[in-house]
Parts: structure tokens; sequence; C-alpha cells
């Protein structure tokens, strides 16, 4: 059966981003994923082959180096890894680095 006259206003990216905003377990794995791709382009191969694991939770991005220089360098600039990954992401999603 075929209704017409009947119009969604939404597009599906608003759709998507509606239902990642209201799951917390999907946002997780969304935003996870992404910020690893960011990681991966933006800080390029050589940092990327020393980060052992990125993990996310709560706006809390944890970087895990497997290289003492390079983790004490990241230490220092953790304001700009945030605010190079939420502008990649459009959105103010990372407040906080630790790197470990």
């Amino acid at each position: 059966m075929i209704i017409l006259g009947r119009h969604n206003d939404k597009s599906i990216k608003d759709v998507l981003s509606d239902y990642i905003a209201s799951n917390n377990k999907v946002a997780k794995g969304f935003y996870t994923a992404q910020i690893e791709e960011i990681w991966k382009s933006e800080m390029g191969p050589v940092i990327a082959n020393y980060t052992s694991r990125i993990y996310f939770k709560d706006g809390v991005l944890k970087i895990y180096i497997t290289s003492a220089p390079l983790k004490r360098e990241l230490l220092m600039g953790k304001e700009k890894i945030i605010g190079i990954i939420n502008e990649a992401l459009k959105k103010e999603v990372v407040t906080i680095v630790e790197v470990y």
C-alpha cells in the first residue's frame, strides 16, 4: 500500500546523528572509530606506529604510546591534540587527553 502526502523532513544524516546522540554505546564505538582514523591521518605514520591503542569514553581520549620520548612530547601537546581531533570531527567531543 502506498501512502501519498507524507513527508519526512529529516535527512538520513540527521536521523543517524540523533540515533548516535541518544545511544551511548553506539556513540562510543562510532567516535572511537572516527578518532582512530583521524589519529592516523593527522599524526602521520611515525606516531601512528608508536601508538598501541586508542580508547575513547565520555569525552576522555586515552592514547597508549610505546615510545617514552614521544609520550613526553604528546603530554605537552594535549590541548593541541584536543583541537585537532575536535576540528576533524566538527564537534566538541574530546575534552580530556590522557597519554600512557
